[in-house]
């Protein structure tokens, strides 16, 4: 944010403070362990796990050796590359952070503040809700005009599996889904050979709302049984949600800009901000990629653009 004078910018980083020590004791006292990231990674390894990723968006740097590092765009990349390559089996990690990300945006190098939690080494009937739980709690401390919005990355993938895409078809089509484009989506499938399950992607983008809403819109389209599994997966999560919270929303076509969720996947928004202030969902899956295969789940709050909201809502 642009201050106008020192006084408003003071009152501004103070505010800040508060907020990341607010986090920072709930989740002390809810058992996890502080960790503190690291800002760099190496730019070959994150961009071949990363793959999506835009890579004129990396903030790269050259270290003694002449080896390309970046400064990171994904703190959870991080932390699982620090921790799977000594994973003792049977381990678990509760584990909260503070770092900072930086993206190129087109006019210069953007910073980004993040409070961080991960659950590594634990997967139960329970584990999902208790991240859900977390989320909500965090976030309807500083608003009661919220929404968390929950997808499951499975049912997007079962699609994508019957629909045999070749990497260049698949990249595309995750990229104008991940936009919300509805025009160009269509416009795009049009063009591809006709399947059964297209009935199914080309009205992916509607099937979000209460979960009851999209149980409606689901009857006679595709399913398969990894679609399947996401849709279970979800009415487990919405058996418990029923109970403790109204301001849920369901949306199947959630894609997010890394794809390394393979569950749920989670984003909480507040009145006040088109923008993510919690993002986050299960990730086991991306664990393989560094040799062992670990449930893991988490989320991120954006305390940017929380703060945003907060400051701004104080000033009128």
């Amino acid at each position: 944010m642009k201050f106008l004078n020192i006084e408003d910018e003071m009152k501004y980083f103070q505010k800040m403070f508060v907020l990341r020590r607010e986090i920072e004791d709930f989740l002390f006292e809810e058992g996890y362990i502080n960790i503190e990231p690291s800002i760099f990674e190496g730019y070959d390894e994150f961009i071949e796990i990363n793959s999506r990723i835009n890579k004129k968006s990396t903030v790269k740097v050259l270290d003694n050796n002449s080896e390309i590092l970046i400064l990171t765009p994904d703190i959870t990349t991080g932390i699982v590359n620090k921790f799977l390559p000594r994973w003792e089996y049977g381990q678990k990690l509760k584990i909260f952070y503070y770092g900072k990300t930086y993206k190129h945006n087109g006019t210069g190098i953007k910073e980004n503040r993040e409070m961080g939690v991960e659950i590594i080494g634990e997967k139960n009937s329970n584990t999902d809700q208790y991240i859900l739980s977390a989320a909500r709690r965090i976030i309807s401390r500083y608003s009661d005009e919220y929404l968390l919005e929950i997808g499951n990355s499975k049912f997007l993938k079962g699609i994508m599996q019957s629909c045999s895409f070749n990497k260049e078809n698949y990249d595309n089509v995750m990229e104008l889904l991940y936009s919300k484009n509805r025009q160009e989506l269509k416009e795009y499938l049009s063009g591809l050979p006709f399947r059964d399950v297209m009935s199914t992607l080309l009205n992916i983008l509607d099937l979000e709302g209460t979960f009851d809403e999209i149980m409606e819109q689901l009857d006679g389209l595709y399913l398969n049984d990894l679609m399947k599994q996401g849709i279970e997966e979800l009415r487990q999560i919405d058996n418990e949600m029923k109970n403790t919270d109204h301001r849920v929303s369901y949306d199947l076509s959630m894609v997010s800009e890394l794809s390394y969720y393979d569950g749920i996947i989670l984003r909480g928004y507040i009145k006040g901000s088109n923008k993510e202030i919690i993002r986050g969902g299960r990730y086991d899956s991306f664990t393989k990629q560094y040799g062992q295969n670990i449930p893991a789940i988490g989320f991120k709050v954006e305390l940017d653009e929380l703060i945003k909201v907060l400051y701004k809502e104080e000033q009128k």
